[in-house]
């Protein structure tokens, strides 16, 4: 029993290591140009070890992250808690937050999410006639296509089994719609 616990807590030791290591290479280096060799020279460990424990670079970063985001205990909050925890945990993670979300820009999410910001905010400066947008007005452009973003990743995983009319008359539901096309219509948040 008392070996078992020791080797125990070698493992979790040695997963710690390999964690913040590549954590700490993150925020000064792009997650793809990191290698499993500097992970291992970072944590000083052999590679053998990393291997032992995991698959790849990609493993080790779905661990990490995951360690992460049971420090925020979503399940034992509520919705506001669990909101809040998260904004917080960007604060405390910020540097990794940042350098990962900055890895995300050549990938198909951010370029349509980038694509309906644009649209969104270049129609209701059209529309509105307006020199900017509020501050509440670029905070629910964000939602929205992170929503409908969340909604299409969402409807893809299931099959695609509903109509895309059906999926979009579902989002107009669950989203506060009268408040997105007062948004749009620039009289919402006008500071």
């Amino acid at each position: 029993m008392e070996k078992e616990k020791k080797e125990d807590l070698r493992v979790k030791r040695t997963r710690k290591l390999l964690s913040q290591a590549l954590l700490t290479l993150i925020e000064h280096h792009s997650f793809y140009s990191i290698t499993v060799k500097e992970i291992c020279e970072e944590a000083m460990v052999h590679r053998a070890t990393f291997y032992t424990h995991f698959n790849d670079k990609y493993d080790l970063l779905a661990y990490s992250l995951k360690e992460i985001a049971e420090e925020f205990h979503f399940t034992e909050s509520n919705l506001e808690e669990a909101h809040l925890k998260l904004f917080n945990g960007v604060i405390k993670y910020k540097r990794l937050f940042s350098q990962l979300f900055l890895e995300e820009r050549d990938s198909l999410r951010y370029v349509i999410r980038k694509e309906m910001t644009t649209g969104m905010k270049q129609e209701m400066l059209r529309d509105a006639k307006a020199p900017s947008i509020s501050t509440s007005s670029e905070i629910g452009i964000a939602a929205f296509t992170g929503a409908i973003l969340g909604v299409l990743n969402w409807w893809i995983e299931n099959g695609m089994t509903l109509s895309s009319e059906d999926v979009y008359k579902e989002i107009k539901q669950v989203l506060n719609w009268k408040h997105i096309e007062k948004l749009h219509e620039g009289t919402i948040g006008k500071e």
